[in-house]
């Protein structure tokens, strides 16, 4: 192949791949942006907990289509959505879904949000991970039915398993600890309605 016929290649992809690149990082439609619902565009980026910079996204995705934000109204959206997003028992549902915590809520309550959410967080992980090792420990499980595996594979696998095994239960029995301890959390949370 002839080195311009490469670099032809290489810019088409090239195009392509930022084509895709700038369609991934669209936070807003046309149709969103010419809708003009800023604050409800606020609001719901506040009820999702991002900071002020996610504006500048919406930004750049609206240029595309030559439409101006109205920060003003994108803001008082955000600052309603931050309230209802703010509730420290909220800290325990966005950390037991997976989100994490950015420190949008006010300084008098942004310490103690961020300690409810990293205990619920912490259990959240430890979920994922026990899954995740659930899947691998019934792969392995699986793949000693394979009669082609020589006595040496077999072993290797049954030493994995075994240690895959007690990988599982040191989190379990960990996540119980994280459990009890996010009831405790919650009971002091009720202080503090």
């Amino acid at each position: 192949m002839k080195t311009d016929e490469r670099r032809s290649q290489l810019h088409r992809l090239t195009g392509f791949l930022c084509v895709i690149f700038l369609s991934g990082c669209a936070t807003l439609s046309e149709e969103d942006c010419r809708r003009g619902d800023w604050f409800g565009v606020g609001a719901r980026d506040g009820l999702a907990g991002e900071t002020s910079s996610r504006l500048s996204d919406h930004v750049k995705a609206c240029y595309e289509y030559g439409i101006a934000i109205n920060n003003e109204a994108y803001f008082s959206g955000r600052e309603q959505g931050l309230h209802d997003y703010c509730r420290i028992d909220n800290a325990f549902s966005v950390g037991l879904s997976g989100h994490r915590y950015q420190h949008v809520c006010p300084p008098s309550i942004d310490g103690l949000f961020a300690r409810y959410h990293s205990a619920a967080f912490t259990i959240y992980e430890h979920r994922d991970e026990l899954d995740r090792l659930d899947r691998e420990i019934s792969s392995k499980e699986s793949s000693l039915h394979n009669k082609k595996l020589s006595d040496k594979d077999r072993e290797r696998i049954r030493f994995d398993l075994r240690d895959m095994d007690r990988r599982y239960h040191y989190l379990r029995d960990d996540l119980y600890y994280h459990e009890r301890h996010l009831d405790d959390l919650r009971r002091e949370a009720q202080s503090y309605r």
